[in-house]
C-alpha cells in the first residue's frame, strides 16, 4: 500500500476504504478496539459463507477456533492495540457449514491525532493450499525417513540373524566340534548386538525403558571424565567445566553415559589430526518467546544444560538438517551404526527435554542437550549408597515364581535365577500361576510376563497375587516398555519392569533389593 494512502487512512479517511470493502476481491475486515468487526469485505463473507450483515457488530473470535480464539484474546490483540501493527499472525477460521480455512493475518491500526486506536484494517490470505502442500511435502519426507529406517534395520538384523543362524547351524551339524565355544561365543555376541539396535531403535522412538533418578549433572560428569581421558587418544585435549550451583535433573545416568559417549565419539571422528573437546554445565532460563521463536517442543522453564564442543570439522548445513534421522551418516561405509545420534535425540525428548546442534563447517560444532531443573539437596555420600543399594546376591532358599508364556524364555529366566542360588517354581500363564497359588503356594517374589495368552495378564495376576499374599513384590518383564502403561493398572511404585532380553545381572539385583526389603 503506498504511504500517501496509508496516511490518508490513518487520518480519517475513511470513503476510499468503505468503496474498497464493498468491491474489491480482497479478503479483509476492519475492527474496533474490542474487536468488533466495523466492516468486512464481501469476498471474506462470502468465502466464510456469511453475509456482511450477518458479520458485522459480531466480534471477530466469534468466526475462530477455540484455540485461535485463545490465541487473539490472549496475546495478539494486545499487543496489536500497543504497537498498532502485525503481520502473518495464523489463524483457524469457521466457515458457517463448520469446516475449517487457515490464514494469514497482517493488519494496521488508525489512530486519532490523540493516539486513541480508531480501528483496524486488516488483510488475510487463505493459507489452505499452503498447508496442504505442507502436509504433503511433511507426508513425503516421514515415508522417505521411514524407508531409510527399515532398511538400515533389515540390513543390520540380516547381519545378525546370519551370524546366529550360520553358528547355530555348526554346531547342530557338528555339537562336539573343538570349536563349539567360538560357535556359542560368536552367535552370543550377535544376539547382544541384537538387543543394542532394538535399544537404539527404542531410544530414538522415545520408548526406551529408562530408570530415571534423581541426580546432580556436575557428578556425573565428572565421574566420566576419568573414562573419557582413557579412551581418547593423546592428540585430543579433554577440557570439563562444571558451574557451580547447579540445579538437580532427573534422569537415567546410564543412558545419558551413552549420549555422551556418542557425542564424544563422533567429536573424536570429526578431529583426526587432533584438536579440543570441551564439556560444560550451566543453569539456564527458557522463556516462552525463546520457545516460541525457536518452534522448542519444550515448556518454558528452567533447565540445566549439557553443552559439548569441539574444535573438528564441522558439519554443513545440508548435513545438519538430518544429523538427527536414523541411518544417516557422514562417515565413511561400515564407520558407525547411523543410530547414535539419533538415539541421544530419542533419549533427551523422552526425558523431557531438548536439544540442539550449532555448527559451520571447518569451525567445529557444539551440541547442547537441555534437562528440565528439579530440586535435588543429595549429599555425594547418599547418592552412592542409593545407587549401589542393588548389589548383592539374594539369600538362598528364597521361592520365586517365574510367569512366561514362551516356554524357552521361561527357561531362560528360571536358571538364571537358580544359578543365584534361589528355588524356582514356573507357570506358562497367568492363569496356571494362580491355579499354583490358590492351592497355598506362597512365593517371596513374582517375576512375570505383561501380555500372555488366557484371562489373566501380568497386572491382572499381580492383582489377585496380592489379594492373597499382601505387599508381594513383582517383576514384570516386558518385550515393548510401553506395555507396561497400556497394561499397568494394577502396577505399584515398588514394582519393577524390566526390559527384554532380559541382562541377568539386573534381574538377580533387582531380586536381591526386594528381597532384602523384605526381611
Amino acid at each position: 500500500m503506498p504511504n500517501s494512502i496509508l496516511s490518508f487512512w490513518r487520518e480519517g479517511g475513511e470513503d476510499l476504504f468503505d468503496a474498497v470493502f464493498m468491491v474489491a476481491p480482497i479478503l479483509m475486515h476492519s475492527i474496533d478496539k474490542h474487536g468488533i468487526l466495523l466492516n468486512v469485505s464481501a469476498y471474506w463473507a462470502e468465502k466464510l459463507g456469511y453475509s456482511q450483515d450477518e458479520m458485522i457488530g459480531r466480534k471477530i473470535t466469534e468466526f475462530m477456533t477455540q484455540q485461535s480464539r485463545d490465541k487473539a484474546e490472549g496475546t495478539v490483540l494486545p499487543e496489536f492495540l500497543s504497537t498498532g501493527e502485525i503481520s502473518n499472525i495464523e489463524y483457524d477460521f469457521v466457515r458457517k457449514n463448520g469446516t475449517v480455512i487457515p490464514v494469514l493475518l497482517s493488519a494496521v491500526a488508525q489512530f486519532s491525532r490523540e493516539g486513541e486506536f480508531l480501528r483496524s484494517m486488516a488483510v488475510v490470505f487463505d493459507n489452505s493450499e499452503n498447508k496442504r502442500l505442507y502436509a504433503e511435502l511433511n507426508h513425503k519426507l516421514r515415508m522417505e525417513a521411514l524407508g531409510q529406517l527399515v532398511g538400515g534395520v533389515a540390513h543390520d538384523f540380516n547381519n545378525i540373524l546370519s551370524v546366529i543362524q550360520g553358528n547355530l547351524e555348526f554346531l547342530k551339524e557338528d555339537p562336539d566340534s573343538e570349536e563349539r565355544g567360538l560357535f556359542l561365543q560368536d552367535a552370543l555376541r550377535s544376539s547382544h548386538r541384537g538387543a543394542s539396535l532394538t535399544q537404539m531403535l527404542l531410544s530414538y522412538g522415545q520408548r526406551s525403558h529408562l530408570e530415571p533418578r534423581d541426580a546432580d549433572l556436575n557428578l556425573l560428569v565428572r565421574d566420566m571424565d576419568h573414562m573419557l581421558r582413557r579412551v581418547l587418544p593423546n592428540k585430543l585435549d579433554l577440557s570439563v567445566v562444571t558451574a557451580t550451583g547447579l540445579w538437580g535433573v532427573h534422569l537415567d545416568p546410564h543412558q545419558l553415559e551413552t549420549a555422551l559417549i556418542n557425542i564424544v565419539n563422533n567429536a573424536k571422528d570429526a578431529m583426526p589430526k587432533g584438536g579440543k573437546i570441551t564439556i560444560e554445565t550451566c543453569n539456564v532460563r527458557i522463556s516462552k518467546d525463546y520457545v516460541v521463536s525457536r518452534d522448542e517442543g519444550i515448556l518454558p522453564g528452567r533447565y540445566v544444560m549439557l553443552a559439548i564442543s569441539d574444535t573438528g570439522d564441522g558439519i554443513s548445513a545440508e548435513d545438519l538438517e538430518h544429523i538427527f534421522e536414523p541411518y544417516y551418516s557422514t562417515k565413511p561405509f561400515g564407520q558407525g551404526s547411523g543410530l547414535g545420534l539419533s538415539m541421544v535425540f530419542g533419549y533427551v525428548k523422552q526425558s523431557g527435554g531438548t536439544i540442539r546442534v550449532y555448527s559451520e563447517a571447518g569451525f567445529g560444532s557444539t551440541f547442547k542437550l537441555y534437562f528440565p531443573a528439579t530440586r535435588f539437596d543429595l549429599t555425594q555420600e547418599e547418592q552412592d549408597q542409593q545407587w549401589q543399594s542393588g548389589d548383592g546376591v539374594p539369600s538362598p532358599l528364597s521361592e520365586i515364581l517365574v510367569v512366561e508364556d514362551e516356554h524357552d524364555v521361561r527357561r531362560v529366566l528360571a536358571n538364571q535365577i537358580k544359578k543365584a542360588g534361589l528355588n524356582v517354581a514356573q507357570a506358562a500363564s497367568g492363569d496356571e500361576a494362580f491355579t499354583l497359588l490358590t492351592t497355598g503356594y506362597r512365593p517371596k517374589l513374582l517375576v512375570t510376563d505383561i501380555i500372555m495368552p488366557g484371562a489373566l495378564q501380568g497386572p491382572e495376576l499381580a492383582e489377585k497375587a496380592r489379594e492373597l499374599i499382601e505387599d508381594l513384590n513383582v517383576i514384570f518383564v516386558s518385550g515393548l516398555p510401553q506395555e507396561a502403561a497400556i497394561h499397568g493398572n494394577a502396577l505399584s511404585s515398588s514394582d519393577v519392569l524390566i526390559p527384554k532380553p532380559i541382562d541377568s545381572a539386573m534381574l538377580i539385583r533387582e531380586i536381591g533389593k526386594m528381597l532384602r526389603a523384605q526381611s
